[in-house]
C-alpha cells in the first residue's frame, strides 16, 4: 500500500547521485589509493510538513515512523535528530524514490540520506551547504554501516571523481567525454561487505610475502589510471580496469556469476570490465564506447544501467 507514492506539487524535492568504485577496492584498506565516481543514477527525496516524521520508499515501503518505532538501520532517526538540533521543529512526511541498485555497493543509502537532508534543510529554511549535508549524512551512515569510509556520502554530496587515500579525498577535475559510457550490471548477489573485507585481510596476513607485490601493483595501477583520466585516455583506461579485475580475482573476491558477466561483456566490445566494491556479487562495471553499447544489454539476464559521470552532486529539483 505504501509503494504507490503521489508527490504533491508543493513538496520540496532534492536528488543525489549514486557511486561506483572505479579503481582500488580492497587494496585501500592497506593504504593503497582508490578512485570513486559519482554516477548519473539518483535517489530523489521529497518532503512535506506532517504531524510526525515518517519516511516512505517507493522501492521498500514504510522505512521509518517515529511514532510506531519503525526504523531502517537507525540512519533516518539520526538525520531527524541532527536537523532538529539545528533549530528545526517541523515534522515531515518524506518520500524516497531511487534508481540506484540497492545493496550492491552503489551507495544507495548515502544518496537517499543526502537527498533527504538537503530537502529537509530547505523545508526548514536552513542553508543546505554541502559541507553540512555531507557531515550529517556521514553520521547517518555510521548508524547504518558502523565504520563507513566516507566515500559514499562525499560523492553523493559533491559529485565528480575522487582520488582517496587513508580517509583523505581529492577531487579529480575532468570532463567526461560524451562518446563513452559505463554499463553497470547488477549481479543480484548480496554479500556482507564486512565479511569479504575480513576474508581479504586474513588472506593478506597469511600470504603477505606474495600479496605485497599485488598491493604494490594496485597502487601503480591507480596512479596510472589517474594520469589517464586527466589526459582523457579512455581507451587505455579500459585496459587498466581489466588488470584491476585480475588483481581482485587474485584476492578471491570474484564469483562464478561475476566472471560469466565479465567475459560476456569483454566478448562484446567492452573496453574494460571489473567488479566494483566489495565483490563476490554486487555490481560489475564496463567501460564502453557509446556506439558499441547497442544491443549489449539485451544479451544480459541481469538488470543494468547506462551511466556517466555526475559532476554536480546533490541538487534541488523542486
Amino acid at each position: 500500500m505504501y509503494k504507490t507514492i503521489i508527490v504533491g506539487i508543493s513538496m520540496i524535492c532534492s536528488k543525489a547521485p549514486g557511486k561506483i568504485i572505479l579503481f582500488g577496492e580492497h587494496f585501500v584498506v592497506k593504504g593503497v589509493p582508490g578512485i570513486g565516481m559519482a554516477v548519473s543514477s539518483y535517489a530523489k527525496a521529497c518532503v512535506e510538513e506532517s504531524d510526525k516524521n515518517t519516511v516512505l520508499s517507493k522501492q521498500l515501503g514504510l522505512v521509518y515512523d517515529e511514532a510506531e518505532g519503525v526504523g531502517f538501520g537507525g540512519g533516518f532517526e539520526v538525520i531527524f535528530k541532527l536537523i532538529a538540533s539545528m533549530g528545526c521543529s517541523k515534522r515531515v512526511r518524506a518520500y524516497i524514490d531511487s534508481s540506484i541498485f540497492m545493496g550492491s555497493g552503489m551507495g544507495s543509502s548515502a544518496a537517499s540520506s543526502v537527498a533527504l537532508i538537503h530537502a529537509l534543510m530547505r523545508l526548514c529554511g536552513l542553508d543546505p551547504s554541502k559541507e553540512v549535508v555531507s557531515r550529517i549524512a556521514f553520521e547517518a551512515e555510521k548508524a547504518v554501516h558502523g565504520k563507513p569510509s566516507g566515500i559514499d556520502n562525499t560523492l553523493a554530496t559533491y559529485g565528480g571523481l575522487l582520488y582517496y587515500r587513508s580517509g583523505v579525498f581529492e577531487r579529480i577535475d575532468i570532463k567526461w567525454p560524451e562518446e563513452y559510457s559505463l554499463l553497470v550490471v547488477n549481479t543480484g548477489i548480496h554479500r556482507e561487505t564486512g565479511v569479504v573485507v575480513k576474508d581479504v585481510l586474513n588472506l593478506y596476513e597469511r600470504r603477505r610475502g606474495v600479496l605485497e607485490h599485488i598491493y604494490k601493483a594496485a597502487e601503480e595501477l591507480v596512479n596510472q589510471a589517474l594520469a589517464m583520466l586527466k589526459k582523457g585516455d579512455f581507451e587505455n583506461l579500459g585496459e587498466l580496469m581489466n588488470i584491476n579485475q585480475g588483481l581482485l580475482y587474485t584476492v578471491n573476491v570474484s564469483c562464478p556469476k561475476c566472471e560469466e558477466i565479465i567475459w560476456l561483456l569483454r566478448r562484446n566490445k567492452a573496453l574494460g570490465v571489473k567488479l566494483s566494491g566489495a565483490g563476490r556479487g554486487g555490481i560489475i562495471i564496463a567501460l564502453y564506447r557509446k556506439k558499441d553499447l547497442e544491443g549489449v544489454r539485451q544479451l544480459l539476464k541481469e538488470e543494468s544501467l547506462v551511466v556517466s559521470l555526475d559532476e554536480q552532486g546533490v541538487l534541488s529539483i523542486s
